[in-house]
């Protein structure tokens, strides 16, 4: 606490006890409830795939799920009982090692939302070529191309004198404090993510404009269900184009945000990242009919 009152002078050991337990609560609570939403989307999925005709776009939301739920695992197993307990519990050495397994999974949702846009490019603009382009072995070489760049973005973290942990002081998940982690705070992650979600909105850019030039012209020669499908397209499209903002704005606020007050760190850097890997799952039925039934079904049970 000597640590925590010098970085908070005005505070007293009981309002630092209290924003321990605010935050503490907030991280295991909210992580449980996006770690469920998440594992339910994947279980949903992976029955639809495998109960129907193969689906790359369930594939790529099947891992993007799974990294969601590798990432709030971090925020349930230690910064939030660390928060709760007051100090951090294990050798250093375990939360260097949530901190990388939290910054892999994180960094495979990016790379996977650009796979996820870049399929979806492609069956609206090649669609007879679709099944040829996006078939099962073609998905995985994808998923796997996903994989090995993230990996290689990650490798710097696993250098001497890198790493990611989570900071009690703080009550924030941060870079340890070296010139190695200034890098990699830095240019090392935001240049390649902002690229990614440049690249995700423009592809999401061109077919807003081919979904719009659509339905201005051919709207009233649809058939009901076609209509309906195709307003189920535009939906699912918003809501895409919404999580890249809400990315990019994530990304932005921690650059530009440099909060003082420590519970207002833990709002920057801790509470705003899990809330974002929490409310990803709702696109993920919006383009399968049979999968939103199912997961209505399930909701309803």
């Amino acid at each position: 606490f000597d640590a925590v009152c010098s970085n908070s002078q005005h505070l007293t050991l009981m309002e630092i006890r209290t924003q321990d337990f605010i935050a503490g609560v907030l991280m295991i609570t909210l992580g449980v409830i996006g770690f469920l939403a998440n594992a339910l989307i994947f279980f949903v999925l992976h029955k639809s795939f495998r109960a129907s005709t193969f689906s790359a776009f369930s594939v790529l939301c099947c891992s993007r799920s799974l990294s969601n739920c590798g990432t709030l695992l971090c925020f349930v197993l230690y910064s939030g009982p660390v928060t709760l307990l007051g100090y951090p519990y294990g050798p250093p050495i375990l939360g260097l090692k949530f901190g990388h397994f939290t910054t892999l999974t994180y960094k495979s949702v990016v790379y996977v939302q650009l796979a996820i846009a870049f399929n979806r490019f492609i069956a609206t603009f090649f669609t007879f070529k679709y099944p040829n382009i996006c078939h099962r072995k073609g998905t995985f070489i994808l998923l796997g191309c996903v994989w090995f760049i993230t990996g290689l973005h990650c490798v710097p973290e696993f250098l001497p004198g890198c790493g990611y942990t989570y900071f009690y002081n703080n009550l924030a998940w941060n870079f340890i404090n070296t010139s190695c982690s200034e890098l990699l705070g830095g240019p090392i992650l935001y240049y390649p993510s902002y690229t990614v979600f440049l690249g995700s909105i423009v592809l999401n850019g061109v077919l807003f404009i081919k979904l719009s030039y659509h339905t201005l012209i051919h709207s009233k020669e649809m058939g009901g269900q076609s209509r309906e499908r195709h307003r189920k397209n535009v939906r699912c499209f918003v809501q895409s184009f919404l999580q890249e903002l809400l990315y990019i704005f994530e990304m932005a606020f921690l650059q530009i945000m440099k909060p003082t007050d420590r519970f207002m760190e833990f709002v920057c850097y801790s509470l705003l990242w899990e809330c974002t890997h929490i409310d990803r799952h709702h696109l993920s039925t919006g383009y399968a009919g049979a999968t939103a039934s199912l997961l209505e079904f399930r909701e309803k049970e």
